[in-house]
């Protein structure tokens, strides 16, 4: 290490404690209106910054939030997907549609009022 003294950074101890709210503007702003916003980017844009935001959502938000898994016997994977692609439905559409038919077949009512209220 050298012997040089590390340059000031203009802070002593006869000088007022930094007020960190000052310098943050700290305190309640207003939001601006859709208005002042559309001003802001149009001054963005013309400046050369663009907006991260998409402009338009590219897909519908999946309804099928929930993760399912389970084992199932060699083949029967690969079983159930050939009969999604001969059905042209998704995975998730398939399994829905085999349990409303097992309900069906087995009766079970209640159950299919509560996977009607599921499904929509």
């Amino acid at each position: 290490m050298s012997n040089q003294q590390r340059a000031s950074l203009g802070l002593s101890d006869e000088q007022e404690q930094i007020d960190l709210e000052q310098l943050t503007g700290a305190g309640y702003r207003t939001p601006p209106t859709p208005e002042q916003q559309q001003k802001f980017m149009a001054a963005g844009a013309a400046s050369g910054f663009i907006s991260r935001q998409p402009a338009v959502r590219r897909r519908k938000r999946s309804p099928y939030n929930a993760q399912f898994g389970g084992k199932c016997r060699a083949g029967m994977k690969e079983l159930f997907q050939e009969v999604a692609d001969r059905m042209d439905l998704y995975d998730t559409q398939t399994l829905e549609a085999a349990i409303l038919a097992l309900i069906e077949k087995e009766g079970f009512d209640d159950l299919k009022q509560q996977f009607k209220e599921l499904v929509g």
